[in-house]
């Protein structure tokens, strides 16, 4: 069960969240360190890390796992989905939910979903262009 005391807002927990809302879309470490640094020169790699982990803990961050080994993190502030690009690794949110008939057939066999997550591969329209001329 996660702890949902609220923690102490420090100038380094504020730089992640600033980093989190000014970079949108799930993004992995290495981006979020970037971006926190500009706000806080001297932050850490670790304290990112740790800093990640306790607003996860918090139901304020979502972890997303692609199956390429990255973790990518983004604020938890409304469902959407994501539109993933096998090629360059792009991700993109995807707003409409097409869920509900598979809750109600979820739902016809006694089975309460209380979460989900989907996330589309394929390529993006960068990544296409890049095929059509000659890229395999």
């Amino acid at each position: 069960m996660a702890d949902r005391r609220t923690p102490r807002v420090t100038p380094q927990r504020r730089a992640v969240l600033r980093a989190l809302e000014e970079l949108g879309c799930a993004q992995d470490v290495e981006a979020i360190h970037a971006r926190a640094r500009s706000f806080l020169p001297r932050l850490g790699r670790v304290t990112v890390y740790r800093t990640l982990d306790l607003l996860r803990t918090q139901g304020l961050v979502e972890a997303l796992h692609l199956g390429d080994g990255r973790t990518r993190y983004e604020l938890a502030r409304h469902h959407h989905h994501h539109l993933v690009c096998l090629r360059c690794g792009t991700l993109e949110a995807l707003e409409a939910c097409a869920i509900g008939p598979l809750e109600a057939l979820a739902r016809s066999r006694g089975f309460r979903i209380t979460a989900h997550r989907l996330e589309l591969f394929g390529y993006c329209a960068g990544c296409q262009a890049l095929n059509s001329k000659g890229w395999r």
